[in-house]
């Protein structure tokens, strides 16, 4: 075989390996975005899967949704009737949720503790600077006890309880062995029964444990720290496993 004969040979074969090559690649390419595309489009399925069945006639705008965090701050009182349960002051219009949400975990057999509902702009303020107070004597300059304070008490303006709908509550049991408030609470039976059962009365536990979850509220998991937000949005938010802020917002991209 001639050298020009044998150079012409291996040329073609070059030429049919990278029209082989090119194909392969431009099927696995095609292939490759039909399953980044069929992800996508599962990922907007499932998306509007969770906002479909929304409860009937409820808007983000009503006043049981009233969502009130560090992003969302109320700096001037809420104007709303109020009324004691327990001695502690909420909104009158959840009086009766309240009264029902603990008779239900007596009739189970778990007795309840109402520990705080309402608290003022001004009394959160109060709050604030006495925590911050006792930071600076232990030692902090004024940027951590600052910081620290704001670990674990909520700005004055950003805390919902100044709605008058959010309601701290815990087992007897549960509040006995854990009288400062602590997540492990729930390694009682009667604070996973107020947990499990909370949508019953129209109450949903506000700061859950997930991560995403914590990153949506901006709170870590609070066991005791429950909120009304009426029967129908508390059942829908917990079987989509939703925060008020992811429930609200999706209310708000569908139009209500």
């Amino acid at each position: 075989m001639s050298k020009k004969k044998f150079l012409a040979i291996l040329l073609s074969l070059v030429v049919l390996a990278a029209v082989v090559s090119a194909g392969v690649y431009w099927q696995t390419g095609r292939s490759t975005e039909q399953e980044r595309s069929q992800k996508s489009d599962s990922s907007k399925s499932d998306q509007s899967v969770r906002l479909t069945n929304l409860p009937k006639g409820v808007k983000s705008t009503d006043w049981d949704l009233i969502l009130v965090n560090k992003w969302h701050k109320k700096d001037s009182e809420i104007n709303f009737d109020k009324a004691t349960v327990s001695g502690v002051t909420v909104d009158q219009r959840i009086k009766q949720a309240v009264l029902d949400f603990q008779s239900g975990a007596r009739a189970a057999g778990y007795q309840t503790n109402l520990i705080s509902g309402y608290r003022s702009i001004q009394y959160q303020k109060e709050v604030f600077a006495g925590v911050k107070k006792n930071n600076l004597a232990e030692g902090m300059n004024d940027a951590a006890a600052e910081k620290a304070t704001a670990a674990v008490v909520q700005y004055p303006g950003s805390s919902e309880h100044q709605t008058g709908l959010a309601i701290d509550m815990a087992g007897s049991d549960a509040f006995e062995r854990y009288p400062s408030l602590e997540a492990n609470m729930d390694q009682f039976d009667s604070q996973k029964w107020l947990i499990d059962h909370a949508a019953d009365y129209g109450f949903v536990l506000r700061y859950p444990k997930e991560k995403e979850q914590m990153k949506q509220t901006g709170i870590d998991y609070e066991s005791w720290h429950f909120r009304y937000v009426g029967v129908a949005n508390a059942k829908y938010m917990k079987a989509h496993n939703l925060t008020l802020e992811a429930y609200v917002k999706g209310l708000q991209e569908a139009g209500r």
